[in-house]
């Protein structure tokens, strides 16, 4: 427990928000993968917490099911979410899956409880030339999610990718590795699909938040992954949704 308490500081001091956050040129996309049933993994969920809002980045929480085995199904993960992770390593050149593990823009990919790991794969994804896409999000008067993407020079193909997730969540652990703790997750994804595949003409797409909330969601993502659904990200949008949209409106 000592240990897991060092680690956390090392997050929250190593992770503060700064002047050249401010000034990122595009949005960096985290992706955590991590489960309920691994004793490694509360660091780097509290580093993905840490890491969320600050300015540039998106980070995403995907649980994976490999670990159920260990005495605790995770209440969050979904086979998909593990297959998602096995096709990023397999296209990095790894030959297998491990926990807890950060696949930053696509690209770049690091151990996701060791704090120098994780700063020194923020700079290299942020580092990497890359085409900068922006698709945009916006509520509509009826209620809907609409989607734009620009015109764009995107090669073959893009993958348009919808993910669903949940802000925040509480789990108590009644057994396996952490048995008896309390764990908070972030921006854990919920459901996920591809839209559709797109060559790169301007585009309006509706989504309907119902998918989401249904699937216990509050916000909604995009993802523009180059080639293919876990190909490099060259584009990505969030928003809120529903309560948690209607909430973020009246507090401005």
């Amino acid at each position: 427990m000592r240990k897991w308490l060092i680690l956390l500081a090392l997050f929250a001091t190593g992770f503060s928000a700064s002047a050249d956050d401010a000034k990122a040129p595009r949005l960096t996309v985290i992706e955590l993968f991590t489960s309920q049933g691994c004793s490694s993994c509360p660091p780097a969920d509290a580093a993905l917490r840490s890491l969320r809002g600050r300015p540039g980045i998106l980070t995403l929480s995907w649980a994976v099911d490999y670990w159920d085995r260990l005495g605790w199904e995770d209440t969050f993960a979904h086979p998909h979410n593990s297959m998602r992770q096995a096709a990023y390593n397999k296209r990095l050149g790894r030959g297998g899956v491990f926990t807890p593990q950060m696949i930053l823009d696509g690209r770049v990919q690091c151990v996701g409880s060791k704090p120098e790991k994780v700063r020194a794969s923020i700079d290299k994804a942020r580092a990497i030339e890359r085409p900068v896409i922006t698709p945009a999000l916006a509520e509509t008067a009826d209620g809907k999610v609409e989607l734009t993407l620009p015109a764009a020079n995107v090669g073959d193909m893009v993958s348009v990718r919808v993910v669903w997730f949940l802000s925040d969540a509480t789990v108590q652990i009644g057994d396996g590795e952490n048995q008896g703790r309390s764990l908070h997750y972030t921006n854990v994804v919920r459901t996920s699909d591809i839209l559709m595949d797109w060559k790169g003409d301007a585009k309006t797409v509706m989504l309907d938040p119902a998918d989401g909330l249904k699937a216990g969601a509050d916000h909604v993502a995009i993802l523009l992954q180059d080639d293919y659904g876990h190909g490099p990200i060259v584009g990505a949008a969030s928003m809120a949704i529903g309560q948690a949209s209607t909430t973020a409106a009246s507090a401005r």
